[in-house]
């Protein structure tokens, strides 16, 4: 029977889009920049050996012993761009169209905002409760269509080369966690903190209706003007998770931080929705026979994807003024003339080796417009190099004590990605990020503003790629329901700059 369904290109926009949701808030995971929080992210994300905000509560709970009543909230706005500029099999249409050169994601900035509170106990206890989405770059939406001339010479629009891989990514992911700090020593603190997660993600992309044959100049087109529109709502409202920490200072000039995240996989269930057709000869959506799986019953579609381990030991020398007090009552702005922490990070980014996307056999979830029905396996393969070690370095300077500080950072994540496997909604390439920023203190009020950007290697297969389309064909060679060629040859860039202002009020 024939299997049209859903993409695994669909999925692997899911896969990698939903990639977009649930990884959890650290630098090192491929999908995020460093992370939340204005103060962090001006020092490049070198911040698990300082911790003295209540944003801590996630990224070092040790850190809120010793810390007073507080609350701050920060806004980070991320501008993200990615392109693609498709090469090897299929960078003609069937209708003898080439794409154009290059396209872009078109999404608009995106606002990230992060909450967070402390309640001191008691001097050496601590009680932090934030709500936070992940650090990751965001939405990406590519245009459906691009202009290209026809085989006349007259400009037309037609679908977008990237469509296989992704159209749109979207939706909404929050970690609420509870943490507790407690001092044993002056010089020796601990912390944890339970984390529950839940996310709502949308994600599109188009599959080949019918199976494309080799030609006879041994080259193949995509068949345009066949394809289907896929789409995913898919939730998962309970995603656990633990973080620990740990400080010490063992010299009075120098703290280190250790902290260790772990959370469990997104895990989703909800509906997919097929329009057949759906472009015509002008490229423009047509009238298309719509299918959505919850007409067969609720919640069909089964989507999984990985949440990276990640561990992070951070040093910080700082060089306290004469008259500093006692360790645990150190307030930097005040008490320090300068300082400089360097982070080192292990993420499992190992765990992104594929992405599962299940249908059920019973019932089966027709596509309507082709005689076909979403396939039971839709996995995504997404095979990363391997686990990631990566470096932090930041830094303030006191320029006016208990009024001004200014700082700066940046940080390396090596080369993970695998060409063969590129995807315009993930690119784990080597990526360097710097910033900077600056803090200043109103009475009880902290106001901050950090900027960063974040650089990605461009990669580019040659046309070499190894991602297939499904394909309505199931018996399609030598894979049934996938593309008899692949859809990701060509070459992938992208870049973020990332603006956050945040504040941070003591009690």
């Amino acid at each position: 029977m024939i299997r049209t369904a859903f993409s695994r290109r669909l999925l692997q926009a899911a896969c990698i889009g939903a990639a977009l949701a649930p990884g959890a808030a650290h630098a090192t995971d491929v999908l995020d920049f460093a992370e939340l929080g204005t103060q962090s992210m001006g020092r490049g994300g070198a911040w698990v050996a300082r911790a003295n905000l209540p944003l801590a509560t996630f990224y070092n709970p040790a850190g809120l012993a010793g810390q007073l009543h507080g609350a701050s909230v920060d806004v980070a706005l991320v501008i993200d761009k990615v392109c693609f500029t498709r090469a090897g099999p299929g960078s003609t249409m069937q209708s003898g169209v080439q794409y154009p050169g290059e396209v872009c994601s078109d999404h608009g900035p995106q606002p990230l905002p992060a909450v967070a509170g402390v309640f001191q106990v008691m001097e050496e206890l601590g009680v932090g409760l934030s709500v936070a989405p992940p650090s990751l770059y965001g939405s990406i939406r590519f245009p459906e269509t691009v202009s290209a001339p026809n085989v006349a010479g007259v400009e037309g629009q037609f679908p977008s080369p990237q469509r296989y891989l992704l159209l749109e990514s979207d939706g909404l992911f929050l970690n609420t966690t509870l943490s507790a700090g407690y001092a044993i020593t002056p010089r020796f603190r601990v912390g944890a903190g339970f984390i529950w997660g839940a996310a709502n993600y949308k994600l599109a992309n188009a599959n080949q209706s019918v199976s494309v044959t080799q030609r006879p100049d041994g080259s193949y087109r995509d068949p345009e003007i066949t394809d289907v529109h896929a789409s995913i709502d898919v939730t998962d409202l309970f995603i656990p998770g633990v973080v620990v920490g740990v400080l010490a200072s063992p010299l009075n000039q120098l703290d280190l931080g250790l902290t260790v995240t772990a959370q469990e996989a997104f895990d989703g269930h909800g509906d997919l929705e097929t329009k057949s057709n759906y472009w015509t000869g002008t490229g423009v959506s047509g009238n298309p026979t719509v299918g959505n799986s919850s007409e067969a019953g609720a919640d069909l579609a089964h989507f999984r994807l990985a949440n990276p381990l990640d561990v992070r030991l951070g040093a910080r020398f700082h060089w306290p003024r004469d008259d500093a007090p006692p360790l645990a009552e150190r307030d930097p702005l005040i008490d320090d003339v300068f300082d400089v922490e360097v982070d080192v990070s292990y993420t499992r980014n190992s765990a992104y080796q594929e992405a599962m996307l299940r249908f059920p056999a019973q019932p089966t979830i027709e596509i309507k417009g082709t005689g076909g029905e979403a396939p039971r396996n839709a996995d995504v393969p997404f095979k990363l190099k391997g686990d990631t070690v990566g470096l932090r370095v930041g830094g303030d300077y006191m320029v006016l004590p208990g009024r001004l500080a200014v700082r700066a950072g940046g940080w390396y994540e090596p080369d993970v990605q695998r060409p063969e496997f590129i995807n315009v909604a993930l690119l784990a390439s080597q990526r360097i990020g710097i910033s900077g920023g600056a803090q200043l203190r109103i009475e009880f009020v902290d106001v901050e503003l950090a900027a960063m950007h974040v650089m990605f290697d461009e990669v580019d297969n040659g046309g070499n790629g190894r991602v297939l389309a499904v394909s309505g064909d199931a018996g399609a060679t030598p894979t049934p329901n996938r593309s008899a060629y692949p859809v990701n040859g060509g070459k992938v860039s992208r870049s973020a700059t990332i603006l956050s202002l945040g504040a941070t009020a003591r009690f």
